[in-house]
């Protein structure tokens, strides 16, 4: 994991960066790089979160999805995936925002 989060950050990332993101100490995390299962589905989570990677792609990368799995899921799931426009919305300015009228009161 190591290497390819060098690769995909473009430059050299310690290890106590991807053990503090795994929530682990150094001792578990080289007793678990040396496992089998490493990394597994929650690992790359917790990585993709903290370094802002694609969970998926990571997934991918590491043999525990396909692309076509991926593919189907989003085509499957009617999920709506974020487009550009949708991104750049602005946030509203305090004095825009309104209470919810659905709210209990303080």
């Amino acid at each position: 994991m190591k290497a390819l989060l060098d690769y995909l950050l473009d430059g050299e990332v310690d290890a106590k960066n991807i053990y503090d993101a795994l929530g682990v100490s150094s001792s578990t995390y080289y007793r678990r790089i040396k496992e089998d299962g490493y990394p597994d589905a929650e690992e790359l989570r917790l990585v993709a979160d903290r370094f802002a990677l694609s969970y998926p792609d990571l997934q991918v990368r590491f043999g525990l999805m396909s692309h076509q799995e991926v593919a189907s899921y989003f085509e499957n799931a009617n999920v709506a995936l974020a487009t550009v426009e949708t991104r750049r919305v602005r946030p509203l300015k305090l004095s825009e925002m309104k209470p919810r009228q659905d709210a209990p009161p303080l």
